[in-house]
């Protein structure tokens, strides 16, 4: 069927963008973008309302990014559509039409997804992810070598440069997003002192 691709990139964007984080929210009456860093996300949620929400929020959107993807790959015969898709679910979880274009930085979706795509690398990668944050406590640092890792990992498995090309993209989104949402976060520091961020990222 000639319009699957774009079936399956437009389901992949709607999938991504279900708002976890701000349902959740709601029902603890809490508007996590008036809070925290203002990032629908699960860290924002275990920052203010706690580590179950959080946990709830995680495995909801890690699980959205893998069904977008999955669901593209059954759908397309293309092997590039499923990378695609990983990048249409993390625009979906960042700018999701439900909650008018508002949304996280997509981290937990992307990691969804690339558990489906390149497994063995992305879960080497959050183990050098959890390693790093336990040795010094700072979320974006430790993120950060373990997703550079996943792109060393994928090039030493010899993927081709088109895949590892479009992980380099999908995690440059989170960098991206994080640099948008950037004056929010900034307000809500300068209005609640309190809810100030402490080297963590979503």
């Amino acid at each position: 069927m000639a319009f699957t691709p774009l079936i399956s990139l437009g389901l992949a964007y709607l999938i991504g963008a279900f708002p976890t984080a701000h349902l959740v929210g709601r029902h603890f009456n809490v508007n996590l973008r008036a809070h925290g860093d203002g990032n629908l996300g699960g860290l924002n949620a275990f920052r203010v309302i706690g580590w179950k929400p959080a946990l709830i929020i995680g495995v909801m959107d890690i699980s959205k990014g893998a069904l977008a993807v999955w669901l593209a790959d059954k759908l397309s015969p293309s092997p590039v559509v499923p990378y695609l898709a990983a990048l249409a679910a993390a625009l979906g979880h960042d700018f999701s039409i439900y909650i008018r274009f508002a949304g996280g930085q997509g981290m937990a979706a992307i990691l969804g997804g690339l558990l489906y795509l390149q497994p063995c690398e992305t879960l080497l990668g959050t183990g050098l992810f959890l390693f790093c944050y336990l040795m010094f406590r700072n979320w974006d640092l430790a993120w950060g070598v373990g997703m550079v890792m996943m792109i060393i990992f994928a090039w030493l498995w010899q993927r081709p440069i088109w895949q590892i090309a479009l992980v380099i993209g999908l995690i440059v989104t989170i960098g991206i997003k994080k640099w948008i949402d950037a004056p929010l976060a900034r307000r809500i520091r300068e209005s609640h002192p309190q809810d100030r961020p402490t080297g963590f990222i979503d």
